[in-house]
Parts: C-alpha cells; sequence; structure tokens
C-alpha cells in the first residue's frame, strides 16, 4: 500500500492526494497581510504598525522560494494536490510587487518634484 491509498474497507478505497506548499501559502498570506499594518489604527503600537512593513519582501521571497520548492517535489506525481504552491508563489509575487512599485512611484513623482 502506497502514501497514496488508504483502505479502510475491502470494497471501498480512499484516494489522498499529498498536499504540499503550505508553508509557501502561509507565508504569502502572512506577507500580503502585512501590506495593510501601517493602516492599522493609531493607537496600535507604532512596532506593530510599521515594523512588519520592513519584513514584507523578505516574507514574500521566500514564500516563491517555498512554493517553487514544493511544486519541484511534486513533479511527476499526477495525483498531486498543487493549488496551495501555487496560492503560495502568486501571493508572495504581490507581496514582492506592490511595495517595489510603490517605491519606484514615489521615486518618480519626488524626483520630479525637484525638477
Amino acid at each position: 500500500m502506497s502514501h497514496f491509498q488508504q483502505v479502510t474497507d475491502p470494497d471501498r478505497v480512499t484516494v489522498r492526494t499529498p498536499r504540499r506548499g503550505a508553508g509557501s501559502l502561509v507565508l504569502g498570506a502572512v506577507a500580503v497581510s502585512m501590506i495593510g499594518c501601517p493602516w492599522l489604527p493609531g493607537g496600535v503600537s507604532p512596532w506593530l504598525r510599521f515594523f512588519p512593513v520592513y519584513l514584507i519582501v523578505p516574507a514574500g521571497i521566500c514564500a516563491v522560494v517555498a512554493g517553487f520548492g514544493a511544486l519541484r517535489s511534486l513533479r511527476g506525481e499526477e495525483a498531486a494536490d498543487r493549488r496551495w504552491a501555487r496560492v503560495g508563489v502568486g501571493l508572495g509575487a504581490v507581496a514582492i510587487v506592490v511595495p517595489v512599485s510603490v517605491v519606484i512611484w514615489a521615486w518618480v513623482v519626488l524626483s520630479r518634484m525637484e525638477a
């Protein structure tokens, strides 16, 4: 019996698909949620409002790397569920692109103000 099949009844075979990519999904979701930390109410500690901003891009990069690693390990397994890893890669990519585009936009706007 392989790790894909679990026999509970001789007449019924339950097929379990391996799910990998949960780490990527969690890292991506945390990275995207940290984007909203500066907009927390003013009564919240500044550590909780502004410190996570420095961790958005590293957490996004970790989510993308972990997601691609999970997808690579699932290569060749037809019954594998790749959705969690794919969503983690997507959320990690969003967590990388949004802050980088905001920084580029701010740089362009501030450079025009000097001229």
